[in-house]
């Protein structure tokens, strides 16, 4: 039995056999042609794209049907693959200057454009990597005279096993008989982790050469909770996780009652519970765990989905979407924040040597002001058809704050102007992320509508480790004094300015700290939408006067572990007392 660390891209628990999926790709060879035969050469090409083409619209039309129209978005993003000039121009012309076969060159064409995205070292450039390959295999199988080779799912329950899948992959394989996926490649934000979560089946990604040697039918279990993969498990870790997938589910099912009931304490206290979500697909999941509204929208995943900087009126399409589907409820639109681990070149920035601390954020979006404007205008414009909120990641300090609601100004008299129909009210707040932010909260509070604390960025600037580098991830303390502090202080700056505070960090999606975030004063809790009920139930279950003494208990330790210590101790007793009851 061993035990292989990734990264958890999808949550929850299975238990299985292996289904291996392994694709050799074609290699073309040079083969030279005369100049007479140019022109009909570039027509097989161009014949070639046409049916490729064709191939793709036809799969998205399958995944539609199973899934829905964002998840066939993704798959239909590859046309545009075949009609960029650096690869169908770029094939037609060696085909003239060179004299060579035209598969030949369209692998030249790929490998030119896959070169400049390895350069960036980017997990997002990774991804669209995979949708060359999966293009450029296509087009050659289709000028090779070559059958489709076009996975096929498991024909019984079944863990996906493979060093990488294609969004053509992970179409043909379906949603039938899956139980899970590993890969040896990928990101949360990989094609197959959005396919994973959407379709609520655990994922673990970016395992390596760990996977070599597995087989057809090896028996394996995954916890896509912690990315972990148990390869040969005992019948004792077969039997428990077994009963965390049947406790996982009828956890769920029996939380299910409280999808339209408040988050509210015994003695009255009420909290609202919102969602973070990344693509249009995850809304429908979000209601249906009782969201109250969308917390975080993070508006960089239409970038990367997209491929290229969307338009404002594809960007507002996309917004209005969402407010349509969340039906009154409200969306927080966070602005776009690339760099650090979202660095994207054709948004102009660039790989720096240390980039959570560089060009990012808000300092990204200012000296991008037409960046800006066209999402900023797609926001109050999508606003109409719904309440909307606006939030600027990154802030460090009142100056940044005032020249992004200046902007923001600009946009709502330029609308204006235009007889655009937008909403010119929609609230403005900040995430407060930064030492900077929290140290000067109560000049940042007068002079915006709301905060949002991200946790994930606020505990690794607080404590000076990345959270990215396995070397100091043992830093990563959510119950550190410093940022229980931190946080506090921030919460207590809003409340005292009368604006409200939410949370939008993995921390909030931690069931163990949602009294500790009941306590601190938190006005509502975005979470994952699958963690929304859970941290609900434990809320209704607190009373106020329990949740703050808990956090006073807690900020009077000196260290980390001693409060870590006090939290597992204080869980420990307050189950047995809930089982006594």
């Amino acid at each position: 039995m061993a035990v292989i660390k990734g990264i958890a891209a999808s949550p929850g628990y299975a238990v299985g056999k292996l289904f291996c999926i392994e694709k050799k790709r074609p290699e073309p060879v040079a083969n030279p042609i005369l100049k007479k035969n140019i022109e009909p050469e570039q027509k097989r090409f161009k014949d070639a794209v046409a049916v490729a083409a064709q191939q793709i619209r036809d799969l998205a039309a399958k995944l539609k049907a199973e899934l829905g129209k964002d998840e066939a978005a993704i798959i239909e993003s590859q046309l545009l693959i075949l009609e960029d000039e650096l690869i169908l121009d770029s094939t037609l012309c060696r085909i003239k200057e060179e004299l060579q076969n035209a598969e030949y060159l369209f692998t030249k064409s790929i490998a030119e454009v896959v070169s400049r995205f390895h350069d960036l070292q980017d997990s997002y450039y990774k991804e669209r990597i995979l949708d060359l390959r999966d293009v450029e295999e296509r087009v050659l199988r289709i000028l090779m005279g070559l059958d489709h080779n076009e996975v096929v799912g498991p024909s019984e329950d079944c863990i996906v096993c493979a060093n990488e899948l294609t969004p053509s992959d992970t179409a043909a394989i379906g949603t039938t008989n899956v139980l899970g996926f590993l890969l040896e490649e990928g990101s949360r934000t990989s094609h197959v982790a959005i396919l994973s979560r959407s379709m609520g089946v655990p994922a673990v990604v970016g395992l390596g050469e760990a996977l070599t040697g597995l087989s057809d039918g090896d028996s394996v279990a995954i916890d896509g909770h912690l990315g972990e993969l148990i390869v040969t498990p005992d019948k004792e870790i077969i039997r428990k996780f077994k009963l965390l997938y049947h406790k996982e589910s009828a956890l769920n099912e029996k939380l299910a009652h409280l999808k339209d009931v408040p988050a509210e304490t015994p003695d009255g206290h009420r909290i609202k519970m919102f969602n973070n979500i990344e693509l249009p697909i995850e809304v429908d999941k979000a209601l249906l765990c009782g969201s109250e509204g969308i917390g975080l929208l993070r508006t960089e995943y239409i970038y990367f989905q997209h491929g290229s900087i969307p338009s404002e009126d594809e960007q507002m399409e996309v917004y209005s979407e969402i407010v349509k589907k969340m039906d009154g409820r409200p969306v927080v639109f966070r602005t776009l924040d690339v760099g650090g681990d979202k660095v994207q070149r054709y948004l102009g920035a660039r790989k720096e040597f240390n980039p959570f601390l560089g060009w990012r954020g808000i300092r990204f979006l200012l000296a991008n002001p037409a960046l800006l404007k066209s999402q900023l205008r797609a926001m109050f414009r999508a606003a109409a058809g719904g309440p909307s909120k606006i939030m600027f990641p990154m802030i460090t300090g009142v100056d940044e704050l005032r020249k992004a609601r200046q902007i923001c100004r600009e946009c709502c008299n330029e609308l204006a102007a235009e007889s655009i129909e937008h909403d010119p009210d929609v609230e403005i707040g900040i995430m407060v992320e930064t030492p900077s932010a929290v140290a000067i909260a109560d000049l940042l509070a007068a002079e915006c509508d709301f905060f949002s604390i991200g946790t994930n960025d606020l505990i690794q600037y607080s404590l000076s480790m990345d959270r990215l580098n396995r070397r100091v991830s043992y830093l990563y303390q959510p119950l550190h004094p410093a940022v229980l502090r931190f946080m506090k202080s921030a919460i207590d700056a809003a409340h005292n300015a009368g604006i409200k505070v939410s949370i939008c960090g993995e921390m909030a999606s931690e069931t163990r700290f949602a009294e500790v975030l009941l306590g601190l004063g938190f006005d509502e809790i975005s979470t994952h939408a699958v963690q929304l009920p859970k941290v609900k139930q434990v809320i209704r279950w607190t009373t106020m006067s329990e949740a703050k003494q808990l956090l006073s208990d807690l900020m009077s330790f000196s260290t980390a572990a001693e409060a870590e210590a006090h939290l597992d101790e204080y869980l420990i007793a307050k189950k047995s007392v809930r089982k006594n009851n």
